[in-house]
């Protein structure tokens, strides 16, 4: 069982991010919204508990698909790109799927 948000919170951020992350938060808003943090700050503290080894980040996705803006997972309804690009590109562009699980020792 996790503990509530207002528990979380008071525990600091740090800590709260990665209880959050541990009880399976799916996204950085769902840890923001059970941490109620501003999400701003959510992800700085991913980042930092990246850097302190706490969190494992592993890039899921290079570039955009190659069967094209519908089928990526900033794309809209309508199949057009959601990070603002006008095509698919061979570069690396828009935005990437990262995994973030909580580093086991």
């Amino acid at each position: 069982m996790s503990a509530s948000p207002s528990r979380e919170a008071a525990a600091g951020p740090l800590t709260s991010v990665l209880a959050a992350i541990d009880a399976g938060s799916h996204s950085l808003g769902e840890v923001a919204t059970r941490c109620d943090l501003p999400l701003d700050t959510v992800r700085a503290c991913v980042d930092h508990l990246v850097r302190m080894g706490r969190l494992d980040a592993e890039e899921l996705a290079i570039g955009c698909p190659t069967s094209g803006c519908g089928s990526c997972a900033s794309g809209t309804d309508a199949g057009t790109a959601g990070c603002g690009a006008r095509a698919p590109s061979s570069r690396r562009s828009g935005p990437v799927l990262v995994a973030i699980s909580v580093r086991r020792h």
